[in-house]
């Protein structure tokens, strides 16, 4: 599809290989992003060299009009209790105070009865209108120093955004109840974050490569048509099997 993905996954080895070829077929300017998926939290023994715990997931776009849903992690609580620490009176409402500049020089803006230049490469995150509306919103607040700071709330947090590196998706245990017996098994919600990303219900999801069929399997739990194929006749009978 012209606004599809392909995600690709192959071991260290030649991964980096792949990627030329892949950048010749799709294009370099589509290449979206190197995914880095912790596997493991203990390596295991090998003889020299670091532990490997990760995979590497390559994603590429047909074209620049890519379909893509954002995902969003919840913050962990000791984050929470660091930049929401204060607890408004009037409400019970628990907000933090965050910073009302971003790079890029700009001109100073009116405050209520004063006008305040930002600091020296900064310029101020909102327009005339919207600070006047803040002060009497009551979300601008003033530090000890007179630097105006922004209140925001804990119930409006949506969480931060997902980055290129996984260390939230847990491998398959030993007796979790989707083990099958195939080596190469990916957990379900692993392919479940890569299906929901990049794509809607009712379009179609194709797995080459099925091995286990999970990448099957979860898109038919989540609406979607699929098409598989393997060239082990272990993985057709897994898949079918499942």
């Amino acid at each position: 599809a012209e606004n599809g993905s392909i995600y690709v996954h192959l071991d260290w080895h030649v991964g980096h290989y792949v990627k030329v070829m892949m950048d010749e077929i799709f294009g370099y300017k589509n290449f979206r992003n190197e995914i880095v998926w912790q596997k493991l939290s203990t390596p295991k023994a090998q003889t020299i060299g670091f532990g490997n715990v990760h995979d590497t997931i390559l994603w590429y776009s047909k074209s620049q009009e890519l379909l893509f849903h954002e995902d969003r992690i919840p913050h962990k609580e000791e984050y929470l209790e660091k930049m929401y620490r204060f607890i408004e009176p009037e409400t019970g409402r628990r907000y933090g105070l965050h910073d009302f500049t971003q790079k890029g020089q700009g001109e100073p803006r009116r405050f209520g009865d004063k006008v305040l230049a930002p600091p020296p490469g900064k310029h101020w995150i909102w327009s005339q209108d919207k600070i006047d509306k803040g002060l009497k919103e009551g979300v601008i607040v003033f530090s000890s120093t007179g630097m105006p700071r922004v209140k925001r709330y804990l119930d409006e947090v949506s969480g931060h955004r997902l980055t290129d590196i996984w260390t939230d998706v847990t491998p398959i245990g030993s007796v979790a109840g989707e083990r099958l017996a195939f080596d190469t098994q990916k957990p379900e919600a692993l392919l479940k974050r890569i299906i929901l990303a990049s794509s809607n219900p009712g379009d179609i999801v194709a797995d080459f490569f099925c091995g286990s069929g999970t990448t099957l399997a979860v898109a038919e739990k989540l609406g979607r048509r699929w098409i598989g194929c393997d060239s082990s006749i272990h993985a057709i009978n897994t898949t079918k099997k499942r």
